[in-house]
């Protein structure tokens, strides 16, 4: 008698979650309740539960080439940033190094394009010169105010209009 008194107490201690193909997975209730408050109440009272018997994928491809547009507005070097981008942003030598160096191992410059970089920044005021060739250091906030600043201010002026 006592084992089945301990089973049915160790059972109320436990979330169980049973579904029709069989599948039973039991969790400890007191650290889900810790963890995921919410989440145990749902699971154990089953008022939330929603089955999914189907997907629509033409849903799917919809939303895939809303992504592809709205990544085409977006400027290349935002999603794509080049070697000059990265070493815009440097303040001295070891840092471009470090940067160009970085680049050509994950293959994102090629090896000529490496040896240049590093032979022009080697030069006399090299690094200064590129950065400045290049348009200029790219100071924290840089992005916001060159483009999401713009888009805001479009925003102001389309509202303004209206």
């Amino acid at each position: 008698m006592n084992n089945k008194k301990r089973e049915k107490e160790s059972a109320l201690k436990k979330a169980n979650i049973n579904d029709k193909n069989g599948l039973n997975i039991s969790y400890d209730k007191k650290e889900l309740e810790r963890f995921m408050p919410n989440l145990i109440t749902e699971i154990s009272e089953k008022e939330k539960s929603l089955k999914i018997d189907a997907v629509n994928y033409q849903a799917e491809k919809v939303d895939k080439t809303s992504v592809q547009i709205s990544q085409s507005c977006i400027p290349d070097e935002l999603i794509n940033p080049g070697a000059i981008d990265f070493i815009r942003r440097c303040t001295n030598d070891e840092q471009a190094f470090e940067i160009l160096e970085y680049l050509l191992k994950r293959k994102e410059i090629s090896v000529k394009d490496y040896e240049r970089y590093k032979n022009q920044i080697l030069q006399e005021d090299g690094l200064r010169k590129l950065i400045a060739d290049s348009g200029g250091i790219k100071k924290p906030g840089y992005y916001e105010r060159k483009y999401y600043k713009k888009e805001f201010d479009k925003l102001k002026l389309k509202k303004n209009k209206n």
